[in-house]
């Protein structure tokens, strides 16, 4: 049975705070965004960071937690660089990520998104899902990442950068339904 105390959602990215709080509020619980630094495993396997990230921020804060592990698979970079977005963002520019797919012909990526679910001394739950885009051939507008100013998401002519925050957050909702699979869960748990 779900333990009704608050559930941290350990992320700084407001975007996808907002998406999950909507998605969750229909479920009776109260979800707060915490932002600590969660130790991150070598792995290629987002679902295995995400259960990793969740039982260790669980354990370390003693509450429930939600932990999300994105991957950016671009096919003409044999997957690269996947689960290490986030390094990747930190040490690269929108420019240097353009250089890397110069002269390639396919463009399309895939984003995966994986949310574990953690309770206190339990096992993560994993929700995972796929979104589909391209990488541009020139970078928009400053975006909050290196990938935001080159990602175009299916179905637009224009980067992430380049979208309004609230589009955005319907794409994300619309495309990762994984969110809804959590809320799903978290309300069959609370019910018993």
């Amino acid at each position: 049975m779900l333990n009704m105390s608050p559930i941290f959602f350990i992320t700084g990215n407001n975007l996808k705070f907002q998406i999950v709080q909507k998605d969750l509020s229909g479920v009776g619980v109260e979800l707060i965004q915490k932002e600590i630094d969660t130790p991150e495993i070598q792995s290629t396997s987002i679902e295995e960071i995400a259960s990793f990230s969740a039982q260790w921020a669980s354990d370390s804060l003693k509450e429930p937690v939600i932990v999300s592990d994105v991957g950016y698979y671009i096919e003409a970079l044999s997957g690269f660089p996947g689960p290490f977005i986030k390094y990747i963002n930190e040490w690269l520019s929108a420019d240097d990520l353009l250089r890397l797919m110069g002269g390639k012909k396919n463009r399309s990526v895939i984003v995966k998104d994986c949310l574990a679910y953690c309770e206190l001394g339990k096992k993560p739950v994993l929700f995972c899902g796929s979104a589909k885009g391209t990488i541009a051939d020139k970078k928009g507008s400053k975006g909050r990442t290196s990938i935001n100013e080159i990602f175009i998401p299916e179905g637009y002519d224009k980067v992430e950068s380049d979208i309004l925050w609230d589009e955005m957050k319907e794409f994300w909702a619309k495309n990762l339904n994984h969110y809804q699979a959590l809320a799903e869960y978290l309300r069959k748990n609370a019910q018993g």
